[in-house]
């Protein structure tokens, strides 16, 4: 008799627990929202004409240094590199790049896309995408431009440029990643040019 009297004020407490006797309030845990940055690339007004002395360009990829993802990065004053905990990338830096050579290309009448192995290549690598603290907010950017010309010579170079920003996320920097981005890309048409001229 008492040990079904025990199992019975068991399955009593059980049932007074679940049926809302002993609620219990769990506290949402305190997370940031995620927040999303695009850069501002400048589209060509209309595609150029080319030139009959243009140059035929193959370009054979652009892409980024494994470390260069969607995560907007900070550079410390002491050189480490840290992840913003709120604002990302709408995508891949280099995707970015890949459009802006894109609409540099488009807008030039020097220079044109061809898909011939007989002409100069270019492949892009954006090396460096951060935001540098010191001395002044800024969006520092590289580039590795490598060309293989007609005579299949390799040409290496890297190009750094950068966009003072404002010191609040995002601030300014949908834009002024967007003019740092259309930089880079002219200065890698400008280095297409200078090689095998």
């Amino acid at each position: 008799m008492i040990r079904r009297s025990r199992y019975g004020m068991l399955v009593v407490l059980a049932v007074a627990c679940l049926g809302g006797g002993c609620r219990v309030q769990l506290q949402r845990p305190h997370t940031v929202p995620i927040r999303m940055i695009e850069p501002r690339l400048v589209e060509p007004v209309g595609v150029a004409a080319d030139s009959p002395n243009s140059t035929s360009v193959r370009l054979l990829e652009t892409q980024a240094r494994g470390h260069i993802g969607r995560r907007v990065l900070h550079q410390q004053p002491g050189g480490e590199l840290t992840e913003d905990p709120v604002w990302l990338w709408t995508s891949t830096p280099d995707r970015y790049l890949d459009s802006a050579v894109r609409y540099a290309i488009a807008s030039s009448p020097d220079v044109r896309i061809v898909d011939a192995g007989s002409s100069r290549s270019l492949a892009v690598t954006l090396v460096v995408w951060q935001i540098e603290a010191a001395p002044s907010p800024r969006l520092v950017g590289a580039v590795e431009v490598q060309v293989v010309t007609t005579d299949r010579a390799v040409h290496s170079e890297i190009i750094r440029a950068e966009e003072p920003i404002a010191v609040d996320l995002p601030g300014d920097l949908a834009s002024a990643s967007g003019r740092l981005l259309g930089r880079l890309a002219k200065d890698c048409l400008s280095r297409v040019m200078r090689q095998g001229a």
